[in-house]
């Protein structure tokens, strides 16, 4: 029998157009507020609009149908092109329900259904159904879905508690970008609030030096409290299963998002380590996968583990991926060419900074950039310390390579999945003997570390190459077994 999804849908699908015209508006809006009071035809083109998003809402649904029997599942949908999809219930490996935001709102749902071809894309898709009316459909089908004859082990599930998202939030690092965005929104809205703006920066120039920086301090610390509920809401109700060799991770408070992918599909794990996730002992996991349609994706696997746990997590999820020990050092005289860039960088910003403090801030003011020049020794000094662990090793199929300066981050990768394996070097260094080794996996994933010998390089090109050369040719009058 074929349906259509539920008449919200047209709701859903106007609200999903008009908030991808957000900008546009709000920015048309703010100009005539600007000039005291909206326009009679900026409203009228908004009437306009939102009616013409209205029934382009309530086509899509007429067109949007599915049918349900006991062999498929067939979605039709599409106002100009229309598309139509098929998929026999045999071939039916796991069935997801996602939500959104806007989905949670209107009691909406997602149902998606994978199958042994696709590993990154649902092989079908439907949207707009009721929450409620969605589960009776996941079970309906699983229902139908054949069953393997022999006894499977149970589904291996995880989850991330509140406490450790928060936590993993505050140590993520995420302050500059959340200061970008800061100002992203300031230069914005500076234009329709500058007259607010310049009266408040007159009065703070009256407070003393004391008052100022607490009042900054309060700003960085709102904005930061606000990197971590960002972080919390997008990662937040995590979870991840493992069944029959299939991964599904879901996160995401307001938008929830789901993926489902097979473990042959991962092409490296990163363990990544910040200077301080170190000293508390835990690390970030994430994974990059190739899905059905060739697309890379970078996966959360988990946002804050025990060090301590990872081998027996991997153990558990990911046994291709076992925690092993890299033993070739980076060699001592490559520490200033990895360091000299970021020192420079570093260097020149702080110059820069100080600079411009000197320059354009009044006199209680302008020092106080230079206490942050006392930073680089110390950066060198971690540095220096941290480069000791730069190595690399390989372990049967598996590439180890770990970089380290200030943070860490180790990468393993199965030696089928790497696309290319090659030393980057300038002829200033090939006379120093040293060289990056770089991995490009499948996709645009590329990892480099340095420095190391051509010695070195070499050994693990021979270990590389195993993959793709024919076993030798045994000696004439070799017996042969019985296979052969």
């Amino acid at each position: 029998m074929t349906r259509r999804v539920h008449p919200l849908f047209i709701l859903m699908t106007t609200l999903t157009q008009l908030r991808s015209l957000v900008i546009p508006i709000a920015v048309i809006l703010f100009n005539d507020l600007k000039n005291d009071g909206f326009g009679k035809y900026t409203m009228i083109g908004a009437v306009v609009i939102s009616f013409l998003l209205l029934v382009f809402g309530i086509i899509s649904w007429y067109f949007y149908t599915f049918t349900i029997d006991e062999q498929s599942i067939r979605v039709n949908k599409g106002i100009f092109r229309k598309s139509e999809r098929t998929t026999q219930r045999q071939r039916i490996e796991s069935i997801g329900i996602n939500q959104n935001l806007l989905e949670r709102i209107l009691g909406l749902a997602t149902l998606t259904v994978e199958t042994s071809s696709d590993s990154g894309k649902p092989e079908v898709e439907l949207k707009g159904v009721r929450f409620e009316f969605a589960k009776q459909l996941k079970s309906t089908i699983a229902t139908t879905v054949s069953q393997p004859t022999e006894h499977t082990a149970p589904a291996a599930t995880y989850t991330v508690g509140l406490m450790d998202l928060i936590t993993a939030g505050a140590l993520s690092g995420r302050l500059g970008l959340a200061l970008v965005g800061f100002g992203a929104v300031y230069q914005f809205a500076n234009r329709f609030i500058e007259k607010y703006i310049s009266r408040a920066f007159d009065e703070l120039l009256h407070l003393s030096l004391v008052l100022l920086l607490i009042l900054g301090g309060l700003l960085l610390l709102l904005i930061y409290l606000g990197s971590i509920l960002v972080f919390v809401l997008r990662y937040g109700s995590f979870r991840a299963t493992l069944e029959k060799q299939r991964m599904t991770i879901g996160y995401g408070l307001l938008n929830r998002t789901e993926v489902v992918f097979h473990q042959d599909k991962v092409q490296a794990l990163v363990i990544e380590e910040s200077w301080i996730k170190r000293r508390l002992k835990r690390a970030h996991l994430s994974l990059h996968i190739i899905s059905a349609s060739g697309e890379e994706e970078k996966l959360l696997l988990h946002p804050f583990i025990r060090t301590g746990e990872i081998d027996a997590f991997l153990k558990e999820f990911l046994p291709r991926f076992q925690l092993q020990h890299p033993h070739k050092r980076a060699v001592d005289r490559g520490f200033f060419y990895v360091v000299r860039w970021p020192l420079f960088g570093y260097s020149l910003g702080l110059v820069l900074l100080n600079g411009a403090m000197l320059y354009g801030l009044p006199e209680p003011f302008r020092y106080l950039g230079l206490p942050f020049i006392l930073l680089l020794p110390v950066y060198y000094a971690v540095a220096r310390s941290g480069y000791q662990n730069t190595r690399y090793g390989h372990h049967d199929d598996l590439f180890i390579l770990r970089k380290e300066l200030v943070n860490r981050e180790t990468i393993y990768a199965p030696r089928l999945k790497i696309e290319a394996f090659s030393g980057h070097v300038s002829r200033f260094l090939e006379q120093k003997d040293i060289l990056k080794f770089q991995l490009t996996l499948r996709g645009s994933s590329v990892f480099h570390a340095g420095y190391f010998t051509q010695a070195e390089f070499e050994e693990v090109l021979a270990w590389y190459q195993q993959t793709f050369l024919k076993p030798p040719t045994p000696p004439a009058g070799t017996p042969l077994s019985g296979d052969e």
